[in-house]
């Protein structure tokens, strides 16, 4: 039961940050995307994308804790977990994309466009932290040789 709980309450927290999230930028997206094309757009949300939403940040962080927890994948670097979990993402995107076509309203597509914005951001922004690590790691390495060099000398 404690293995469980310690799996689900931090899937209740992601997921819970995830769908705020969510529905905070898609009332920036709306009203930026509303500015550029002259439309109109209610400070509304279909429940829908309420539901969908709801689904989509559920699965999001199921898959956050899945690849980059400690408690099913313990072995893979960083970037192994980033890529499979971006690819996971846009799968699940393209899933939302599909359903919502059947969705009785003109913002749909503007739904989208906030979640492949997210998907991009959070793909550039693994990216960027794999990038790093690895300078951080090599430079961490480097000290080490030099340190490892002069033990060495002093022997």
């Amino acid at each position: 039961m404690k293995k469980l709980m310690n799996f689900v309450m931090p899937i209740k927290l992601i997921a819970g940050g995830i769908l705020f999230g969510l529905i905070g930028f898609y009332m920036v997206v709306g009203t930026l995307y509303a500015q550029f094309t002259g439309v109109e757009f209610e400070y509304s949300i279909p429940f829908a994308f309420i539901l969908q939403g709801a689904v989509l940040a559920v699965v999001i962080a199921i898959l956050w804790e899945i690849f980059f927890g400690e408690v099913i994948i313990k072995k893979w670097r960083f970037f192994k977990r980033a890529l499979v979990f971006n690819f996971s993402l846009i799968i699940l995107i393209a899933i939302c994309f599909l359903t919502s076509f059947v969705l009785p309203t003109d913002w749909a597509h503007l739904w989208l466009i906030g979640t492949g914005i997210l998907t991009l951001g959070i793909s550039v922004i693994s990216g960027i932290n794999e990038i790093y690590y690895r300078k951080t790691g090599e430079r961490y390495n480097e000290v080490l040789r030099i340190y490892k060099e002069k033990q060495d000398m002093t022997k």
